[in-house]
């Protein structure tokens, strides 16, 4: 990935921070070298993520003589867990509605509490390990700007009721002031924010304490399933009894599939907001805004006071840092206070995000001592520490008496993954393009007039970005 630092100018925006995060980025403090040799372990975990780090720290926690090795190609959060928005918030897969249709009431109710479920396990793992990773627990605001996402809200919330799910329907009228007339919304509870680097390290210096052998540079190249499993890095070989993949959306560099698709997308931050621009934002602080819909914008607000905006954009392929369309960026925070008009953009970055077909993460057994963790949708700080600690879980009990507990309520080591030839990868990128179109029509649609008087060439109007 691109980490270098630009200066501002016309080349990238006015982004100081271009392809970099504001995240506290983790050092490579473990003092591990890349294994050499042959290294022999009970479990191997692939990918240095939430989901890895998490597993590694819970069987720790649950098994203090198990030996436990995380191979790990970049350098701890170098994915996904380091480059997202940091929202910790309930819904997994699909929307209520896609899901129910497809899956029942039964399974459509078991996916959303065990995202509740996640999302409390993130909370309580903070709090009881006191990380320092900027966490605010409170809510989630989804709110719709027309009459399709107003309609869409509608048949979620009528889901909801019938299933007893905890979601609230907040009317048009109790909504907070922004430059938008949004015509309804529903909240979401619990839900938190953090600093998903900050977040991932601090679960891997834990994993570390407790006796982790964390090794980082080490690219897995194969994997020999077996018993045990071999598997070849870029200095050596790892030998282990049972082996958990946690990659999601990065490259996983060995034989075994998945049939996750690897996307990109963006997101940005502003500068620090003064005293008065905050007062105006006060009800963001604990309550991210998520305007309904494909590549809607988002916010939500970090604990110095910069605004974090994502949406807008998503690219086919996961290697990158570079964002895809700042100004679209730009034109989502303009609507959210007049004060926010001028107000420049520090860091702007894109990150990986892994998806499936069906939108349900991949999360089960691949062979018989081989499990797979990814897929989340974006929905990765509730979903993968989660998937870790249980994961953990069932390896313990597989190792010893009792039930095995369940990991998701659709277990799967892997699912179809579109084929990736002929026309198939021409069609995703025009549809990704569309819906980025929808979303421009949609902000520039909703942009402030321009003052009476305002200079030409100053107007905050946005015209969009096109795409070659």
């Amino acid at each position: 990935m691109n980490d270098d630092l630009l200066d501002s100018g016309p080349a990238n925006g006015g982004v100081r921070h271009y392809g970099i995060p504001p995240w506290r980025s983790p050092e490579s403090s473990f003092g591990q070298r890349p294994a050499a040799g042959e290294v022999r372990c009970r479990t191997a975990i692939v990918g240095g993520g939430l989901a890895g780090v998490a597993a590694a720290l819970h069987l720790m926690e649950t098994g203090p003589d198990d030996d436990v090795v995380v191979l790990e190609a970049d350098r701890i959060a170098a994915g996904a867990s380091g480059r997202g928005t940091g929202l910790v918030g309930p819904r997994i897969g699909q929307s209520l509605t896609d899901t129910r249709r497809k899956h029942g009431d039964v399974v459509t109710r078991a996916l959303y509490e065990w995202s509740v479920a996640a999302v409390d396990h993130v909370i309580a793992l903070s709090r009881a390990h006191q990380f320092d990773c900027g966490m605010t627990v409170g809510s989630q605001l989804v709110v719709a700007v027309d009459e399709r996402s107003r309609r869409g809200l509608g048949r979620e919330l009528a889901v909801a009721r019938d299933l007893g799910l905890p979601i609230e329907e907040v009317p048009a009228t109790e909504l907070p002031p922004t430059q938008t007339d949004y015509l309804g919304g529903m909240r979401l509870r619990p839900a938190a924010t953090v600093d998903p680097a900050a977040l991932t390290a601090a679960v891997a210096c834990a994993a570390h304490r407790a006796g982790v052998l964390i090794v980082e540079g080490a690219r897995v190249r194969n994997v020999t399933p077996g018993r045990p499993v071999r598997l070849e890095t870029s200095s050596g070989e790892v030998i282990a009894d049972r082996v958990v993949i946690a990659v999601n959306a990065c490259e996983p560099g060995t034989n075994v599939a998945t049939g996750i698709v690897r996307l990109r997308a963006q997101a940005a931050a502003t500068a620090v907001l003064s005293p008065g621009q905050l007062a105006e934002l006060d009800w963001l602080t604990d309550q991210p805004l998520i305007e309904a819909g494909d590549l809607a914008p988002y916010f939500r607000l970090t604990p110095e006071g910069r605004i974090i905006v994502g949406g807008g954009g998503l690219r086919r392929g996961a290697i990158g840092s570079e964002p895809l369309a700042v100004e679209t960026l730009r034109a989502a925070v303009n609507l959210l206070a007049p004060s926010l008009a001028d107000v420049p953009f520090e860091f702007a970055w894109s990150g990986p995000i892994g998806v499936t077909s069906d939108g349900l993460p991949v999360l089960g057994r691949r062979y018989h001592n081989i499990l797979l963790a990814g897929g989340w949708r974006g929905h990765g700080v509730a979903a993968a520490a989660f998937a870790g600690s249980l994961i953990a879980d069932q390896l313990q009990h597989r190792a010893g008496d009792g039930a095995q507990p369940e990991l998701f309520p659709v277990e799967r080591g892997l699912v179809r993954r579109p084929p990736m030839f002929g026309p198939i990868p021409r069609l995703i990128d025009g549809y990704l393009s569309h819906l980025e179109r929808r979303v421009s029509r949609s902000l520039t649609k909703r942009q402030p007039a321009a003052p009476s008087g305002a200079v030409a060439g100053k107007s905050t109007k946005f015209h969009g970005e096109r795409r070659s």
